[in-house]
């Protein structure tokens, strides 16, 4: 399915987007579509390398983490409307991170 036509069955269908679990640094949701039932991810942690010169000249590159930008305020539930994870959801298709679970 792509992008377009998971969005139009969301807001036709109205269908709810089910939380699974949570791992390192990704909710997890489920939704039901007609054409079964699909799993994406939302990062909630961004990280970056900083490369920083240390006292002896070497190299050192640490991980820097942070609350991902792209969360904003949005509040996750347990259970909520999918479309209202739209942008989550586009991103998972266009990565092939909108997998089908049954």
């Amino acid at each position: 399915m792509n992008a377009n036509e998971v969005k139009k069955e969301l807001y036709k269908s109205k269908v709810n987007a089910k939380f699974s679990h949570y791992i390192a640094g990704n909710l997890y949701y489920t939704v039901e579509l007609e054409t079964g039932t699909y799993q994406f991810s939302l990062e909630t942690v961004d990280v970056r390398e900083v490369v920083d010169k240390g006292w002896d000249g070497i190299d050192d590159i640490p991980k820097k983490y942070s609350l991902s930008s792209d969360l904003g305020t949005t509040s996750f539930e347990n259970e909520m409307k999918a479309s209202d994870l739209n942008r989550w959801i586009v991103k998972a298709i266009e990565s092939d991170n909108f997998i089908k679970i049954k």
